[in-house]
């Protein structure tokens, strides 16, 4: 039994606690304000004011302590929340039920291969099932693996690395968390990004200019205090600062925006740069990622964790007050853009990296977590041929709650094959092509799939099986299918400029259904003898039970099908695939069972 309804409960059960202990505190923080504050007028009415300075100071002290120890147990709070929702969110995967609204959408490129035909994207859509990301790089990264193929010496790192994290389920889980603190986390780094690989042009006499006017300006202040100098002369020093910062202006504005909108969530990067740095597993690709993660005397998270107080020191400056009261007297800009320039100087060129590596952590974290949540998947055997070949035992559609998916079994191999499947109307040949292309894509991102044992070569998925008409275009669904069959034929031609480097696995769903039957039967015949002479391998399903009598006519057509029964009247679905063209048909009770009066 997994343990996610027990870690959901715990952590309420810790987050409850917390919740206790944050209201006693802002409680036990303002009776202390204000127990605070009336001691220091009672001892100030007294003439005590010696006693009401030094009481003012320790109170202040203890507040700001109470203030920090307040901060810390909401923090805590949360994380426990979080870390309850997430196993909340597992147990409705479970039941393939989501809570988070990220759909993946905005990921999906258009005329893709395969991902609008599989539900890579969507509301129920592999990616909704797998991501348990929440930075916005990983979230991407994650869409990366599932629409571009690796490489089998990729996949079996990933694999590996795969292996090593599923049993962390603390670790997992707190990363998660962790980035669920602060929504900012999910917000593209770009400007952020762009900002560390610039630097902000500063003139030379600045850097000592920074501290002679502050201290020259704290003299003049002194003498002015002790009635050496007029008040005007305070003043003049004041403009002399301004006056230096004025050019600076449009400069720090700019830096500002930039940094800003990330200065909250700078903290929380800090923090998962940490939990990559310390990540166990003795996995290669894992050791590489807490690798690019070290710099010269430390680590990513510590060089993160400075910035993160550079700007957010720098944006105070956004407040008015404190702007004219310090901002202005210590030159606090200057110094600040000083200080911005060198950590950029220092760190900027590798931010793109370490973010690409915490992107990367999250995608594999991803991955690890739906082979916890399903330890019966198999990790698929990437077989490194150039020959297509495709295996697999007890297969189930990873989309359908494993308790209700009926599994299937099929081996298949050799280049210029095709499988042709035939069945009456919802017996399942649409949902078994899915099936097998999505637990390909599934292993070729370094997933396990949904399966006792899966094999297959390095393949290019490629799928025909929504084509739709659209008015934009002018264009009907038979052309549009055209469309993706001509597609199809670029990739598997060598001769063509846009042949894939790898062979092709295809699905072909009801082929050529927008048109008659004599034409239906003799394109798609036409176009499996011209797919027998590449290196492709294929499905099609099919109504068309003469297509499928090409297998008794040549070695390449392989012929399955699936059934329908008819009991009492009512018409019956086992879904469970079988050799040979399909001998029972159903439209005909389905069209009585409406009122049609054949």
């Amino acid at each position: 039994m997994l343990p996610f309804t027990q870690r959901q409960h715990q952590f309420e059960s810790i987050a409850a606690e917390a919740q206790k202990q944050h209201n006693t505190l802002a409680i036990g923080r303002l009776i202390w304000f204000f127990g605070t504050l009336g001691t220091c007028w009672l001892l100030w009415a007294n003439g005590q004011s010696s006693a009401g300075i030094i009481v003012a100071i320790v109170g202040m002290i203890v507040f700001v302590r109470l203030m920090v120890w307040h901060r810390a147990v909401r923090r805590r709070r949360d994380l426990h929340l979080n870390l309850a929702a997430i196993n909340a969110d597992e147990l409705g995967r479970l039941n393939r039920q989501y809570t988070r609204p990220e759909t993946g959408l905005n990921f999906a490129p258009p005329n893709h291969a395969y991902a609008q035909d599989l539900d890579l994207f969507g509301n129920h859509s592999l990616y909704r099932l797998l991501n348990r990301t929440h930075t916005h790089e990983g979230a991407a990264r994650l869409a990366y693996y599932l629409l571009q193929p690796a490489r089998p010496e990729h996949i079996f790192l990933r694999q590996q690395a795969v292996e090593a994290l599923k049993p962390h389920i603390d670790w997992r889980q707190e990363l998660e968390a962790t980035a669920k603190l602060n929504e900012r986390i999910g917000q593209s780094p770009e400007g952020l990004r762009e900002w560390a690989v610039g630097q902000t042009p500063l003139p030379g006499w600045v850097n000592v200019a920074r501290f002679v006017l502050p201290l020259i300006t704290l003299g003049v202040v002194a003498l002015w205090l002790l009635g050496n100098v007029p008040g005007w002369v305070v003043l003049a020093s004041l403009a002399l600062h301004g006056t230096v910062l004025s050019p600076l202006q449009a400069t720090s504005k700019q830096v500002s925006v930039q940094t800003a909108d990330m200065a909250n969530a700078l903290t929380d990067f800090a923090d998962l740069f940490r939990f990559v740095e310390n990540m166990s597993g003795d996995a290669l690709l894992l050791h590489d990622l807490k690798q690019r993660l070290r710099v010269e005397h430390g680590y990513a998270s510590t060089a993160i964790a400075q910035l993160a107080r550079l700007v957010e020191n720098f944006n105070f400056r956004q407040n008015a007050y404190f702007y004219l009261f310090v901002g202005l007297p210590t030159l606090w800009d200057v110094h600040y853009l000083v200080a911005l320039n060198r950590w950029r100087a220092q760190h900027g060129p590798q931010l793109a990296t370490w973010l690409a590596t915490l992107a990367e952590a999250e995608s594999l974290n991803s991955l690890a977590g739906f082979a916890y949540a399903h330890p019966t998947y198999a990790q698929p055997d990437l077989v490194d041929e150039t020959n297509p070949v495709l295996e697999a035992t007890d297969m189930a559609h990873p989309l359908i709650v494993p308790l209700r998916a009926v599994t299937n079994s099929l081996a298949v191999s050799g280049s210029g094959q095709t499988v042709l499947i035939t069945g009456s109307n919802m017996s399942g040949k649409s949902t078994f092509l899915r099936t097998l292309a999505l637990n390909v894509v599934l292993a070729q991102a370094g997933a396990v799939a949904s399966a006792k044992r899966f094999v297959c070569a390095p393949v290019q998925v490629y799928t025909s099986m929504r084509t739709q008409d659209s008015l934009e275009e002018n264009t009907s669904s038979f052309y549009a299918e055209l469309k993706r069959l001509r597609t199809l034929l670029e990739l598997t031609d060598p001769k063509n400029a846009n042949v894939s480097p790898l062979p092709v696995l295809y699905f072909l769903d009801e082929i050529l259904k927008g048109t008659n039957s004599t034409d239906r039967h003799k394109g798609a015949e036409a176009l499996i003898r011209q797919l027998h002479r590449t290196s492709a391998l294929g499905f099609v399903s099919t109504h068309d039970l003469e297509l499928g009598q090409m297998g008794d006519a040549v070695d390449y057509v392989q012929n399955y099908h699936f059934r329908s029964d008819i009991h009492d009247g009512q018409v019956t679905f086992d879904y469970t695939l079988r050799p040979g063209i399909c001998q029972s048909f159903n439209a005909s009770q389905l069209m009585a069972a409406i009122g049609i009066e054949l």
